[in-house]
């Protein structure tokens, strides 16, 4: 009996440690931690770009500043713009100019959603 219950840790705690270092191997291997698992990798300083198609499907779901922009709304926006280095820095990525820039919007987790032409 007591052999038997001996066996059957031995192979629960070799399965744990089994299970625990394929985790910690996946979370190396891929460089993933906790938070971008459940919410998602942040790429270039979380900003997502929006291009502002007039004629398109989404078109209500745009500000109004980015769908009839004036020399106002445009000067903020691209002000906004140069002001923040990793702004400037995620739209050359994504080979976006800032004279293109129509609207910037802060989104609730901190991020920028940018409407641009």
């Amino acid at each position: 009996m007591m052999k038997k219950l001996v066996l059957a840790a031995a192979l629960v705690a070799a399965s744990l440690g089994a299970v625990q270092a394929q985790a910690a191997g996946y979370v190396e291997a891929g460089g993933w931690t906790p938070r971008e698992i459940l919410f998602g990798k942040q790429y270039n300083g979380n900003v997502n770009a929006v291009r502002v198609d007039r004629g398109g499907f989404n078109r209500h779901t745009y500000p109004m500043q980015a769908i009839y922009p004036t020399g106002n709304s445009l000067r903020l926006a691209q002000a906004v713009v140069t002001e923040d280095p990793s702004l400037v820095a995620a739209l050359k990525v994504r080979g976006i100019a800032t004279h293109n820039v129509l609207w910037v919007e802060t989104a609730f987790n901190g991020g920028k959603i940018v409407y641009y032409r």
